[in-house]
C-alpha cells in the first residue's frame, strides 16, 4: 500500500530527519512520538524519500479508530480479503510473505502512521516483525499525556527494536523557518513572534493558520516583510477541529470556559466563582492548563491562544454579558490586570470605572489601538484626560488628523485651568512626534509655560519640553531643561519626561553608566506613562550596546582580550529579546522592550550592527523603519540613518541611497548629525574618501556642539578606519578629545582601535584585534588582525598568532558554521557515515554493504569533505548536531 500523500517540504527538522534515517538505515527502525500537528506524518514521508529505491521497498498504512473495529483492518491491504480467516499466527506468515513479495531481493521497510491505534492483534504482527529484523518500521505515535496504545506498540521502542525520537513544538527559530517557507519571504520578527505565541509553535496551526490569513489578507508583505494585520482569528478548518473538543460541554464548564477566554490568566477562584468544580473537568479533558502563580494561587489558562479565539466566536452576546458581571462581582486575590477588567466592563455593559478605563486605555493601545479607543471614548464622559489617551491611541491607529481634533476640542472644552494644560502638552507633543515639527512644539511648549502659574505645573511643561527639544536635535537644551526640572520638582508629572529627556542626554554624550541607572528608574516609576516606561527599557538597551564600565586611559597599548560580554549569544552574536544586555561595572538591566513595541526592531539592529553582523543588523533595521511609518515614530530617523549606514558597509550603497530616499530623514531625530553620517557613509560605497571623511567631520562637528561626544567619537572613528594611509593628525586629536569624555568600553576599543591603526606597531595592532574580538566586535577585529599579519611577517610567534587569528576571523568573521542540512550527503554517504559513526571499521562497513572496501573510503572522504571534518572520530558529533 503505497501512501498517497506526497512529502511535503519538510521544515525545520533537519535534525530530526537526519536522526530517523540513521535509525533507519543503521538499526531497526525508528519510532517518531510526538502531540498532534507536530509533523510526524510528513517527517515519515521526508524519511521515506531519501530511502534509496534500488534498496528498499516501502509499504505505508495508517491506522485509525475505525480499523480497530475490523480484523487486522489496519493491514488491510497486504493481507487482502482473506484477513477474517486468519488468527494471528497466520496472519503473521501472510504478512511477512507478502512483504517478501513486494519487496524482491530489496529490504522491506513497513511504515504505519498512527501506530497508537493499532489493535491488540495488529500490534502484536507489528512487533513480530520488529523482533525478527526482517523488515524495518518506521511508526509515529501520539505522544500525548493519557494517550492509550497497546502494550506491543509501546515494545516497539521500549525493547530496543525501534530507536524512539520524540518530537516537539518548534522553537522560535523553528517558527520563523517555517512561515519563511510558508509565505516564501521574510517575516517581520513581532509577527514571527506573535504566531508562534498564539500556536505554540505547532506546525499544523501555523500552517493552517498562515494560509487563511493570507487568503483573508490578515497576512500581507509591506516594504519586503509579511506582517499580521489585526485580530487573532481561527481558520474555518481550525475552528472546526476546536467546536469537536468543545462537544459535550456541561453548561457549567462552557460558562469556565468563556470566563477564562474573557480573562486569561484567571485565577481559580475567579473561574470558580462563575462555575464551581469546573475547572478539574476541563483540565482532564486538555482544554485548559492549571499553573502556580506564585503566593499560593492557581492561575487557569486554555490550553491554546487559537482555543480562546474559537470559544469568542461562539459566545453568544448575553451570555458574555452576563459572565462579565459575574467576574466583576468575584472579589479575588489578585485583582486581574487592569486591561482585562477594563474589558469586563465594557462586555458588562453597566457602570465604569472612569479611571480604570483610561490606565487599561493607556496600556492598550500600542498592542490594541482599537479597544485602546473603545476604552477611551467610554471613559471620555466621566474625564477630559480620556481625550488625551483617545488621541495617542488614534494615532497608533493612524487616524493622527482626527487625533489633532480630539485635543484641539478638549483644550477647547476644558472646565478647569489644568485640563486645559493637560490638553496644550498632548496637543504640543502631538505637532513634535506625529506631525513632525519640533521647533513649533518647542515654542507652544515654552508659551504654555510661561503662563503656568504653579511650580508642578511648570514641570510638567517643562519636563515634555526637555523631549520635544531632544526630538529636535538640541541635546544640549534639552539636558538643561530636564536637570531644572529634576532639581525644582521631587514628584509630578513631569518627573518621569525629565528624567528620560536626561537619560537620552546621558547616552549621547557617552555618560553610559549614568544613563541606564537612570533610565532603570524611569523604568520602575509606577507613576510613569506606559510608553516612557517602554521607551525607558529601549534606551537603557541602547546605552548596553556600548556598554558602561570605564577602560584604560586613550592612547594605551591594548591588553590581551576582554571577556565576553554578558547575555551574547553564540558567535558573539547579542541575544535579542534575552532581556539581558551586561553591562561593565553596571548592574544588568531590566528587560528589553517587547517584540510588538516598535523600538525593540531598532535595538536589534543596533546590537547586531554593533557586533558586526550586517546581515541581521539590515534586517532588523528594515523592519524598523517600516514599523516607525506610523504612530508616534520616535525613532523614524534614527532607524533609517543606520540603516543606510549598514547597507554602505555592505557595499550596498546604491540601496543604502534607495532607503534614505524611500524614507527621507526629517525634522525629528535624537542624535545630531546622523543623517550626514549615513551620506557619508553612502559616499564612501562608492569609493567618495574624501567626501566620506569631510561628512564624517561634519556629523562630528554638529554632534560635538549639542555635547553628544558618543555619537562624535563614532563619526571620527569611522572616518578613521576609512584613511587608506592611515588616519591623520587632526582626526586623531579630535578623536582624542571626544573619547576622553565617554565611558563605554566598546566606544573606546574602537577608538584606540583607530590609534594603533595610525602607530602601525604589529604587536599592537594584534592585541587590539584580541581585545575588540572578546568584545565581540568581529569586523574591526579581523580588519586588525589582517593588517598585523603583514606587519608581523618576520616576527615568529607573533606571526603565527596574528594568522591564526585572522583565519578565524575572515570566516564569518567570527561566526560558528551553520548546522550540517541533510541533504548535503546522498543516502548511501548517510548510511556509510552513520555506520562508521556508530565504530565500524571501513571492512565492516563494505561486508555489511556487499561493497568494496575502496568506495566506502571514497564515499568517506567525500563526507569529510562536505561535512567539514577531518576524521571519522567527528562523525558522532556532526551527525547529532
Amino acid at each position: 500500500m503505497r501512501h498517497e500523500r506526497g512529502a511535503e517540504r519538510l521544515v525545520a527538522r533537519d535534525v530530526e530527519q537526519r536522526q530517523a534515517l540513521g535509525a533507519v538505515l543503521t538499526k531497526g527502525g525508528t519510532a517518531i512520538v510526538g502531540p498532534v500537528g507536530v509533523g510526524k506524518t510528513a517527517l515519515l514521508c521526508a524519511v521515506a524519500g531519501r530511502l534509496d529505491a534500488a534498496r528498499f521497498d516501502v509499504v505505508w498504512t495508517v491506522a485509525t479508530r475505525a480499523s480497530r473495529q475490523v480484523p487486522f483492518g489496519a493491514f488491510h491491504g497486504l493481507l487482502g480479503g482473506a484477513r477474517d480467516r486468519l488468527d494471528e499466527t497466520r496472519a503473521y506468515g501472510a504478512l511477512h510473505t507478502e512483504l517478501a513479495r513486494r519487496s524482491g531481493r530489496r529490504t522491506p521497510v513497513l511504515v504505519i502512521d498512527d501506530v497508537h491505534h493499532l489493535d491488540d492483534r495488529c500490534a502484536a504482527l507489528a512487533l513480530g516483525l520488529a523482533a525478527e529484523g526482517r523488515a524495518k518500521l518506521m511508526v509515529a505515535a501520539r505522544g500525548e499525556p493519557g494517550a492509550a496504545m497497546s502494550d506491543a506498540v509501546v515494545a516497539l521502542w521500549k525493547d530496543g527494536y525501534l530507536e524512539r525520537l520524540d518530537v516537539a513544538q518548534l522553537g522560535l527559530a523553528g517558527t520563523a523557518r517555517l512561515l519563511h517557507a510558508l509565505v516564501e519571504g521574510e517575516v517581520a520578527r513581532g509577527t514571527v513572534d506573535l504566531l508562534h505565541r498564539w500556536t505554540g509553535g505547532n506546525p499544523l496551526l501555523l500552517t493552517q493558520l498562515v494560509r487563511h490569513a493570507r487568503a483573508s489578507g490578515r497576512l500581507g508583505a509591506d516594504g519586503g516583510l509579511w506582517w499580521w494585520r489585526g485580530p487573532r482569528t481561527v481558520p474555518p478548518g481550525l475552528a472546526e477541529v476546536f467546536d469537536h473538543e468543545l462537544d459535550g460541554l456541561t453548561s457549567g464548564e462552557q460558562d469556565a470556559l468563556a470566563a477564562i477566554a474573557l480573562g486569561e490568566p484567571l485565577a481559580l477562584p475567579s473561574v470558580e466563582a462563575v462555575a464551581c468544580d469546573a475547572v478539574e473537568a476541563l483540565e482532564e479533558r486538555g482544554l485548559v492548563r492549571t499553573t502556580d502563580g506564585g503566593g499560593g494561587q492557581i492561575l487557569v489558562r486554555l490550553a491554546s491562544p487559537l482555543l480562546a479565539a474559537a470559544v469568542h466566536r461562539k459566545l453568544p452576546r448575553l451570555r458574555r454579558r452576563r459572565i462579565a458581571a459575574a467576574l466583576l462581582a468575584a472579589d479575588t486575590c489578585p485583582a486581574p490586570d487592569p486591561v482585562v477588567r477594563a474589558r469586563w466592563q465594557l462586555e458588562a455593559d453597566g457602570p465604569v470605572d472612569t479611571a480604570l478605563l483610561i490606565r487599561a486605555a493607556e496600556a492598550a493601545r500600542g498592542h490594541d489601538p482599537e479597544l485602546a479607543c473603545r476604552l477611551a471614548r467610554r471613559a471620555l464622559p466621566g474625564s477630559s484626560a480620556a481625550a488625551v489617551v483617545l488621541a495617542r491611541a488614534l494615532v497608533e491607529s493612524g487616524d493622527g488628523a482626527q487625533a489633532r481634533q480630539v485635543l484641539e476640542r478638549a483644550g477647547a472644552e476644558a472646565a478647569t485651568v489644568s485640563a486645559r494644560l493637560r490638553a496644550g502638552i498632548a496637543l504640543a507633543a502631538h505637532v513634535c512626534w506625529v506631525e513632525r515639527d519640533p521647533a513649533a512644539a518647542a515654542a507652544d511648549l515654552a508659551a504654555l509655560g510661561s503662563r503656568a502659574s504653579s511650580p508642578a505645573a511648570r514641570g510638567a511643561v517643562e519636563g515634555v519640553r526637555a523631549l520635544v527639544l531632544l526630538g529636535g536635535g538640541r541635546t544640549s537644551a534639552a539636558l538643561e531643561a530636564a536637570e531644572r526640572v529634576l532639581r525644582t520638582t521631587v514628584r509630578g508629572p513631569g518627573v518621569a519626561p525629565a528624567r528620560l529627556a536626561r537619560s537620552v542626554g546621558l547616552v549621547l554624550s557617552g555618560r553610559t553608566r549614568n544613563a541606564v541607572a537612570l533610565a532603570e528608574a524611569t523604568a520602575a516609576d509606577v507613576d510613569s506613562p506606559g510608553e516612557l516606561r517602554e521607551l525607558a527599557l529601549a534606551l537603557g538597551c541602547y546605552a548596553q550596546v556600548w556598554g558602561g564600565g570605564a577602560g584604560p586611559a586613550l592612547g594605551e597599548a591594548g591588553g590581551g582580550g576582554a571577556d565576553p560580554v554578558p547575555g551574547q549569544g553564540r558567535d558573539g552574536a547579542a541575544a535579542p529579546g534575552s532581556g539581558r544586555l551586561g553591562v561593565g561595572g553596571a548592574s544588568p538591566f531590566l528587560g528589553v522592550p517587547s517584540a510588538s513595541h516598535p523600538a525593540s526592531a531598532f535595538l536589534d539592529g543596533l546590537r547586531y550592527w554593533a557586533l558586526g553582523d550586517q546581515q541581521e543588523a539590515v534586517a532588523r533595521l528594515r523592519e524598523a523603519v517600516l514599523r516607525h511609518s506610523g504612530g508616534t515614530r520616535l525613532l523614524r530617523t534614527e532607524a533609517t540613518c543606520r540603516l543606510a549606514v549598514c547597507l554602505a558597509e555592505a557595499g550596498r550603497g546604491e540601496d543604502a541611497e534607495r532607503a534614505l530616499a524611500a524614507c527621507p530623514p526629517d525634522a525629528v531625530g535624537l542624535v545630531p548629525g546622523q543623517e550626514q553620517w549615513a551620506r557619508a557613509a553612502v559616499a564612501a560605497a562608492r569609493g567618495d574618501v574624501p567626501a566620506a571623511t569631510a561628512g564624517l567631520r561634519a556629523a562630528a562637528g554638529t554632534a560635538r556642539r549639542e555635547g553628544c561626544w558618543a555619537v562624535a567619537a563614532e563619526c571620527l572613528t569611522y572616518a578613521a578606519w576609512l584613511a587608506p594611509a592611515g588616519p591623520p593628525t587632526d582626526l586623531l586629536d579630535q578623536l582624542a578629545l571626544a573619547a576622553g569624555h565617554i565611558d563605554a568600553p566598546r566606544l573606546l576599543a574602537g577608538a584606540r582601535a583607530a590609534f594603533a591603526l595610525a602607530r602601525g606597531s604589529g604587536t599592537e595592532l594584534l592585541e587590539h584585534a584580541v581585545r575588540l574580538d572578546g568584545l565581540g566586535m568581529r569586523a574591526p577585529a579581523w580588519r586588525l588582525a589582517e593588517r598585523a599579519v603583514v606587519v608581523l611577517r618576520a616576527h615568529g610567534r607573533r606571526h603565527g598568532d596574528a594568522v591564526v587569528l585572522a583565519t578565524r576571523l575572515r570566516g564569518g568573521q567570527g561566526a560558528s558554521a551553520p548546522p550540517v542540512r541533510l541533504d548535503v550527503l546522498t543516502a548511501r554517504e548517510l548510511e556509510i557515515a552513520s555506520l562508521a559513526a556508530a565504530g565500524l571499521a571501513d571492512r565492516a562497513i563494505s561486508d555489511r554493504l556487499d561493497v568494496s572496501v575502496r568506495t566506502v573510503e571514497s564515499h568517506l572522504a567525500r563526507v569529510y569533505r562536505k561535512l567539514g571534518v577531518r576524521s571519522r572520530r567527528d562523525l558522532p558529533s556532526v551527525l547529532r548536531a
